[in-house]
């Protein structure tokens, strides 16, 4: 770990809580509170016999932070599927964060109380306690432990929304992980009042799955553009496609939503699949002249291209292996990042795509309900529960998709603008990345394409999230 802190603590002891997994949500939790990576290799880190975690800040000196280790009591039954959610208070409500939370809330609770106070406590000049394992939550939150449990999954094997821990407590719209760093930067202004924190600003990341491409020419596809959409002209163009040559209306609204975003000095990303056909998916071909005109059209803008496993991918490393494979050679790069088809995934998938070299995943974001499945805005390297380790693979989670505004919410217009805001309001709030993945096929809705063009205007100007340089320090 290239900026660890120094721990100092004994071998795991049998049926404990990982020491590096807390370790591990320690350091994820400073790099929220805007501690440079510099800073945090100073830290010290120990495990104490008598149960505590002390975290020393300030070298030569007895300046610390200490967390209670969770027990084994509460770790077994968090195995168990045991889930305790704890409320703390602010040492005082960030400015950034007023009109948005009024206390904090802290899942896979150490504590067997509900209200534990304050998330920090200062009770000498030279120590402030948190009344909770705070790294061990975090650790757990990240890595999606309670996915890793069974449990229903829905017709499509995936995870629901209405099954996690946040929608059961009422959270699932905060990046709790993320609100935590706020609150530690305030415990640590307190013990190093010349410390400032890291600059903290929002980034944004729009992504674009391929999934039709209105290629291989479906009529009953083209005649809905008419009969369902009241969009002749897009019928009329598949025609034109068909017998001439030229775009299909699904590839001119892939320009499109591109240009929507170039036009407002936003960086998108286009998700491109390689499967054949199946119920779930069309299985272009991405050697079609139009396809390769496109991809060398985004090249030259920069617009940044991955790849879309398609549906049958799913817990299938030689069907994953084999679609990654032909994309990289499509694209004529190794380095790639993507997003599961209809959003199937689970903990293992980080497994199976961290194997084959991928950079980085965008799968972590609920199909029926938007908000924070993994507790953040930040783009984070998982802890992998299966392996006790951290993965080498940067997950960047996804906080919301216009099918699940408009067809599993249900939401009108208005409605899913106001959602969208409140995200990136609080994305904003904690200096993380706001996510989002906008089909450009559903440009064709009008009342989609509103929502969307609506939605740019507010981000527009907004810095990207390189996802090549991420580091400790660049959050």
């Amino acid at each position: 770990m290239a900026h660890a802190a120094a721990l100092v603590f004994c071998p795991d002891e049998v049926g404990a809580f990982p020491r590096a997994a807390a370790a591990y949500g320690l350091r994820e939790l400073a790099r929220r509170a805007g501690v440079p990576a510099q800073l945090f290799r100073t830290w010290r880190i120990e495990f104490e016999s008598k149960g505590s975690i002390s975290v020393f800040v300030q070298p030569g000196t007895r300046k610390r932070i200490q967390f209670p280790q969770i027990s084994r009591r509460s770790w077994t039954e968090i195995r168990e599927g045991v889930f305790r959610t704890s409320i703390a208070k602010w040492m005082q409500v960030p400015s950034a964060m007023r009109g948005l939370v009024t206390d904090l809330k802290i899942p896979f609770s150490s504590s067997q109380r509900d209200d534990v106070g304050p998330l920090f406590l200062p009770i000498q000049h030279d120590c402030i306690q948190c009344p909770v394992d705070l790294p061990a939550s975090i650790a757990l939150t990240l890595g999606r432990f309670e996915e890793t449990l069974p449990g229903p999954r829905d017709q499509h094997g995936r995870f629901s929304s209405f099954s996690s821990v946040a929608w059961r407590d009422g959270f699932l719209h905060r990046p709790l992980v993320d609100e935590y760093g706020l609150a530690l930067e305030q415990a640590l202004a307190h013990l190093l009042p010349g410390w400032r924190p890291a600059e903290k600003r929002l980034r944004v990341k729009l992504g674009h799955d391929v999934d039709d491409i209105g290629i291989p020419f479906r009529l009953r596809s083209s005649l809905a553009h008419t009969l369902r959409r009241g969009r002749p002209l897009a019928t009329l163009c598949d025609l034109a496609a068909l017998g001439l040559g030229r775009k299909t209306a699904y590839q001119t609204l892939l320009d499109e939503i591109v240009q929507l975003s170039l036009d407002r000095g936003l960086d998108s990303a286009v998700y491109w699949k390689a499967s054949t056909p199946s119920p779930f998916d069309t299985g272009y071909e991405l050697t079609d002249e139009r396809n390769l005109a496109m991809r060398s059209a985004f090249q030259s803008h920069g617009v940044e291209m991955g790849v879309h496993p398609s549906y049958h991918t799913f817990n299938s490393i030689p069907n994953l292996r084999a679609e990654i494979s032909n994309l990289r050679e499509w694209l004529g790069q190794f380095e790639l990042g993507g997003r599961q088809d209809y959003l199937r995934w689970t903990p293992e998938t980080w497994v199976l795509w961290e194997s084959l070299g991928m950079a980085y995943d965008a799968s972590v974001g609920y199909a029926d309900h938007i908000g924070f499945r993994a507790g953040t805005s930040y783009p984070y390297k998982p802890w992998l529960f299966s392996q006790d380790r951290e993965a080498n693979l940067l997950e960047i989670p996804l906080h919301a998709m216009d099918t699940t505004l408009l067809h599993y919410m249900k939401l009108d217009p208005d409605q899913a603008l106001l959602r969208l805001s409140d995200l990136v309001a609080r994305c904003r709030a904690v200096g993380g990345v706001f996510t989002l993945l906008w089909h450009h096929t559903n440009l064709m809705e009008s009342r989609q394409a509103t929502v969307y063009r609506q939605l740019l205007d507010q981000l527009a100007g907004s810095d990207a999230f390189d996802w090549r340089a991420h580091s400790y320090g660049a959050n």
